[in-house]
């Protein structure tokens, strides 16, 4: 073709190409405001020579390929790091709420009630046969039960209103793979055609993203371009197909959801400890894990002060001469048999001895003809052979067992949990109130009543050797320690996610600078190649003008 003609299809190559560059400058300019828009670029290449005396001769130029411009490496960081933001993100908002429910700032507080409770035993050892100031105590007895009640009703209103966003991230994650399955099959048959499927890329590199805030997930991708998703090793993505995530009600989680992964076979399997990062994993660790850390403590400070003032206080007497009445209702054991149970035993539990409980938590596990029961904090246990019926004591709890329990059955003993929630001052009237040590002592003696406002200052066994406000001063220590490193930790992946995003925009992003320069550089190529062509023509009517 190295004639004329040849000069004329080499301009016409030329034209297309560079106005296809024209249009690929004009498509980066017009998404230079699109989040997550990948830079693309039009990759020239010569079209195939044509043999020819005395070497080939070149036939034009085309465009070989549009490239999106990109770093995978740093792609797939910015990816995971969205699993750090969304788990530090859940983690700071719910501490926060949790830490609100310790705010004594208003002198409402439990701290505030805790030591009026105290000072009103002191009111009354004053004044041992005051009707005020026995009816007063009883008054701070019912406020500071009343601030146990509130706090355990709070947390386990945080608790629910994160098993509800639990279930509305997984509803988020099937919607996602859903859209990520559709992609992969339009993204497949742009690359079966031959052509590199751009923007479908950059809208699933969108989706991963914000799949990767709610769940840490693993991927991978095959020679179609089709990216398969994995969670704990199970396939939630894969090509077109998209599998779903349930929430699967766990009795032995008060009815709340673990994470089910669905194939669709009928079988679901729970995945709810191989999940490691994003939104789920902060919401599941703070349900399952650190709201019931902080609800357990409320627990055993309301079980430890009911213990210990019912204990001085059976010891007293009151005006109307009657000894060994509780001050508060008494501590009730709860038994709780696990859902895998397939025995028939039944296991009830009392308090024996006051003075010895711990406050800790039991379980209590049949294996073959023996029982064992065990303190989870410790792990003293003892062991024996289960014979129906049986009644064992054990730190201060009596277990009276009967039925026939099967092999492996287990049962969670607890002579604290609930305390918070159910905390009430017993059913004595003001004469009742033990402030006197003696029978004889009444109604002047009120060495019992001091005994009593003296436990403020009593290092209880239950709470770790702690008074009763430093145990509370820790507590809520640590609460407020828990929500200012969620705070930083959030602070210190979003300064990393910045430099991630920064560091993508440098080589992904679209500079306005770069792209007029390609604008002009295209343009004058393209006017150059229509000169070509119209140098052409003129080469082809000098010729004709010849032969006229």
């Amino acid at each position: 073709m190295s004639s004329i003609f040849g000069i004329f299809n080499i301009g016409r190559l030329a034209l297309f190409a560079n106005q296809r560059a024209l249009s690929v400058t004009s498509q980066n300019i017009a998404n230079v405001n699109t989040p997550g828009y990948t830079r693309q670029q039009a990759i020239f290449s010569s079209t195939t020579p044509m043999d020819s005396a005395p070497g080939q001769l070149g036939t034009g130029v085309q465009i070989s390929e549009v490239r999106r411009v990109f770093d995978k490496f740093i792609q797939d960081q910015l990816t995971a790091q969205k699993s750090n933001l969304g788990r530090f993100g859940v983690e700071r908002g719910a501490l926060g709420r949790v830490e609100a429910v310790f705010n004594d700032s208003d002198g409402v507080g439990l701290h505030q009630s805790l030591s009026e409770f105290f000072a009103a035993f002191h009111d009354l050892a004053n004044n041992p046969q005051g009707l005020p100031e026995r009816v007063s105590l009883m008054e701070q007895a019912r406020t500071l039960s009343a601030n146990f009640t509130q706090m355990n009703d709070q947390l386990q209103q945080i608790r629910k209103d994160l098993n509800t966003e639990v279930e509305g991230v997984l509803g988020e994650v099937n919607t996602l793979a859903e859209q990520v399955a559709d992609l992969n099959g339009q993204i497949a048959q742009v690359t079966i055609s031959g052509q590199n499927a751009n923007d479908l890329r950059d809208q699933r590199e969108r989706l991963l993203q914000d799949l990767a805030e709610k769940i840490n997930f693993s991927s991978f991708e095959n020679d179609l371009g089709e990216v398969s998703i994995l969670i704990g090793g199970k396939l939630l993505v894969e090509s077109t197909a998209s599998f779903t995530l349930r929430g699967v009600v766990n009795q032995d989680n008060a009815g709340f959801a673990d994470v089910g992964y669905d194939p669709g076979t009928g079988t679901i399997t729970d995945i709810t400890s191989f999940i490691e990062n994003g939104r789920l994993k902060g919401l599941v660790d703070l349900r399952d894990t650190l709201l019931p850390g902080y609800i357990n403590q409320l627990d055993q400070m309301a079980a430890a002060i009911v213990n210990e003032v019912n204990q001085q206080h059976r010891a007293g007497y009151g005006l109307d001469g009657s000894t060994g009445n509780d001050f508060f209702s008494p501590l009730a054991p709860t038994v709780t048999g696990l859902s895998g149970n397939t025995g028939s035993g039944t296991i009830a539990a009392t308090v024996n001895d006051p003075s010895l409980l711990t406050l800790d938590a039991y379980q209590l596990t049949f294996a073959g003809a023996n029982y064992t029961i065990q303190n989870l904090r410790t792990g003293s246990s003892a062991t024996a052979a289960y014979v129906d019926p049986t009644t064992v004591a054990f730190e201060g709890i009596q277990i009276a067992m009967s039925g026939a329990p099967a092999n492996g059955d287990t049962f969670e003993i607890s002579v604290h949990r609930g305390m918070s929630g159910s905390i009430a001052l017993s059913a004595i009237d003001p004469n009742e109130i033990a402030a006197s040590s003696t029978a004889a002592g009444v109604p002047g003696d009120n060495s019992n009543a001091l005994l009593l406002a003296q436990l403020q200052e009593k290092e209880v066994t239950g709470l770790g050797d702690a008074t009763f406000q430093s145990f509370y001063s820790q507590y809520v220590g640590e609460v407020g320690s828990r929500s200012r490193l969620a705070q930083r930790s959030l602070l210190a992946e979003q300064v990393i996610d910045q430099n991630l995003i920064h560091q993508r925009e440098e080589i992904s992003g679209v500079s306005l600078d770069e792209e007029t320069a390609n604008l002009i550089k295209f343009q004058r190529a393209f006017e150059a190649s229509a000169r070509l062509i119209s140098v052409a023509d003129e080469l082809l009517q000098t010729i004709l003008a010849i032969k006229r």
